[in-house]
């Protein structure tokens, strides 16, 4: 038999809290890790009743269920299916789950619940169902710019080997954007960082390429357009453009303007040394594209694509709250 020492020194071990009760709901025994949980002593706990551990909003309801728990007294499980909370000495609630079970002696009826703070738990699943939340939304943009691409390459395109080439390395510009923003854990991207991987794929042409301005962490959503931006203008500038040139070559600034009542941020791509450049004829994906940036996905204006003798300028200026992650 388990001496009722043996009992106690059970009840303190324990990992979770331990609280026993009478039938009239008055506490008659808490162990040390309730004391570390709700901050009362077990001085202060003894013989009080036991909604002084309940949210007061709650207490007229719970009232009600132990007096229903003790005229059908059976084992209820941990988590029973319903959030329930505990409420802390300096008024502090917190989530917990309870399981509580009834038990006989010769001194009368007590039931003996332990009990187990979840708020470390809360917060996971919180971040899980955020994780969840933000997945959904981005594989619905990323589907939706796939979907933009391909019509777009579509429409251009005179073969389907010619399509097959273009949608491929637009994609592909696409997965190296999102390269960049797992490496940060989708807090953004740098710009020098979106410069390196849309021209890496190009052999030759970096020492080429004049890029400086501040350090700057890009929004994910602004990362991915810029990012599909540069990789079109390097596309063009080693077709048709500068980097076609052996001295031609590119130079790519940005800042941010305080002047402004709301920051300003701008985005240069000029290109120099390079053939005669010629308006084009029509308007192909990438020209659509950069207007599409800037006029609709960040709010801004492009004050020069310009198709200048000395080469192709792009000008980027827009909202720094939309570009810039703080």
């Amino acid at each position: 038999m388990i001496s009722d020492e043996q009992l106690r020194l059970l009840f303190e071990s324990a990992p979770n809290g331990m609280i026993v009760t009478d039938r009239a709901g008055r506490v008659m025994f808490v162990n040390a890790h309730v004391e570390q949980l709700f901050g009362y002593s077990r001085e202060e706990l003894i013989g009080r009743p036991i909604e002084i551990l309940v949210p007061e909003r709650f207490r007229a309801g719970h009232t009600g269920l132990r007096d229903g728990f003790a005229r059908n007294p059976r084992p209820r499980p941990m988590g029973a299916g319903r959030d329930l909370y505990g409420r802390r000495k300096d008024g502090d609630e917190f989530p917990l789950e309870i399981g509580i079970n009834p038990f006989r002696t010769d001194d009368g009826n007590f039931v003996v619940a332990s009990v187990v703070d979840i708020s470390e738990r809360k917060r996971h699943e919180e971040h899980i169902r955020f994780i969840m939340n933000e997945l959904s939304h981005r594989s619905k943009n990323l589907l939706m710019v796939v979907l933009a691409i391909a019509n777009q390459t579509v429409q251009r395109a005179i073969s389907f080997g010619e399509f097959q080439k273009l949608f491929e390395d637009r994609l592909m510009a696409i997965g190296r954007c999102h390269d960049l923003l797992v490496e940060k854990g989708w807090a953004g991207a740098s710009i020098d960082g979106l410069i390196s991987a849309q021209i890496e794929q190009f052999t030759g042409i970096a020492a080429r390429i004049d890029a400086e301005g501040p350090a700057i962490m890009i929004h994910p959503e602004a990362a991915q357009n810029i990012g599909l931006a540069f990789h079109e203008l390097a596309m063009n500038a080693v077709k048709y453009g500068a980097l076609s040139s052996p001295d031609g070559r590119v130079v790519i600034r940005w800042d941010v303007d305080q002047t402004h009542t709301t920051k300003r941020f701008r985005l240069t791509w000029e290109e120099q040394g390079g053939p005669p450049v010629d308006p084009p004829r029509h308007e192909g994906f990438g020209h659509k594209l950069l207007s599409r940036i800037s006029r609709n996905s960040l709010d801004g204006t492009v004050s020069g694509l310009a198709f200048r003798p000395e080469g192709l300028s792009w000008r980027l200026e827009c909202p720094g709250e939309l570009v810039i992650r703080h």
